[in-house]
């Protein structure tokens, strides 16, 4: 997800969840769109394009990169409400299509000097041919927390998901902006580390939809085939540990925001699926069987990153 504007007077930072976020991102995963303080008391627009160069949720992607071109527009109120909606576009070569949709609305807030807060609202839609990891996620409820203590900030948040059954997700951050220039033309570069929590049933159901698109080989017509995933001691994880270097540029009408990523997946996700079949005729007939991707039995780190460009009015 886009890391946020910090105003030139203020270093808040609000990145994820405390205790994932209902992320992303900042999604994730994700995040609010933006983030800009209220207090300049200025409502706008915004419109801006971004490229990411692959999905990865909480240290997790599918057996192949998905990358995302995503056209958003949003509005946001002098008061700290804002509201916007994105389309992600697959531009991966061998599948190229609207993969997912989203709707976000949120208010902003500073309770002190020292601290402020969100809390949000989002709706997803995927495409059924969805690869996404995260595509069992139809959205989410969550809030952040930031303090700053000068010499660096600490984050944290969470957030409800919506999938087949819900999840509840939680993060901490912590990091520290060095910005330069004035209120028209600003630049930020903002290193930042972040852990990541969350229960797993939208994982379950992310298996589920890669069963599903498997070939099935002798099965009569009409045959009905459903499957159910579960994961091993599902409760609340530490998932991955994130590493990015938010870079920032944004004048009165005109922003830059390149954020590169390091996740460090923890704690491989261990899943078994069901397969049960059940023929015109009523006779059933179910297979249980290890379906742990190869990419949770060998965890990888996964480097992405992502170029937005903004304009306001």
């Amino acid at each position: 997800m886009p890391a946020p504007f910090k105003s030139f007077n203020k270093l808040i930072k609000l990145i994820g969840c405390f205790v994932n976020l209902f992320v992303l991102n900042n999604y994730g995963q994700a995040q609010p769109a933006d983030t800009n303080k209220h207090e300049q008391l200025v409502s706008y627009w915004k419109v801006g394009m971004s490229y990411l160069s692959n999905y990865v949720y909480m240290g997790r992607q599918d057996s192949l990169p998905t990358p995302y071109l995503t056209p958003t527009i949003g509005y946001y109120h002098s008061s700290g409400f804002y509201v916007s909606g994105s389309l992600s576009y697959l531009v991966e070569k061998k599948s190229r299509r609207i993969d997912y949709g989203s709707i976000d609305i949120g208010y902003s807030f500073d309770l002190t000097e020292r601290l402020s807060g969100e809390v949000y609202a989002n709706k997803s839609w995927y495409n059924q041919s969805s690869t996404n990891v995260a595509s069992d996620i139809k959205g989410y409820l969550g809030g952040v927390l930031g303090y700053d203590v000068d010499f660096i900030q600490v984050n944290g948040g969470m957030d409800l998901l919506f999938s087949n059954k819900p999840d509840f997700t939680c993060n901490l951050g912590l990091s520290h902006a060095f910005e330069f220039g004035d209120n028209d033309k600003a630049v930020s570069v903002e290193p930042t580390f972040t852990t990541n929590w969350s229960t797993l049933h939208s994982y379950e159901g992310y298996i589920n939809r890669r069963v599903g698109k498997r070939p099935g080989t002798g099965i009569p017509l009409n045959t009905t085939i459903t499957a159910e995933t579960k994961v091993q001691n599902n409760r609340l994880t530490l998932m991955d540990f994130e590493l990015s270097l938010p870079f920032t540029y944004e004048s009165s009408h005109f922003g830059i925001n390149f954020t590169p990523t390091l996740a460090i997946p923890r704690n491989p996700i261990y899943t078994t699926t069901t397969i049960t079949t059940t023929t015109p005729g009523g006779i059933q007939n179910s297979q249980t069987f290890p379906s742990t991707p190869n990419s949770e039995l060998n965890l990888q780190n996964r480097f992405y990153a992502e170029l937005t460009l903004s304009f306001k009015f």
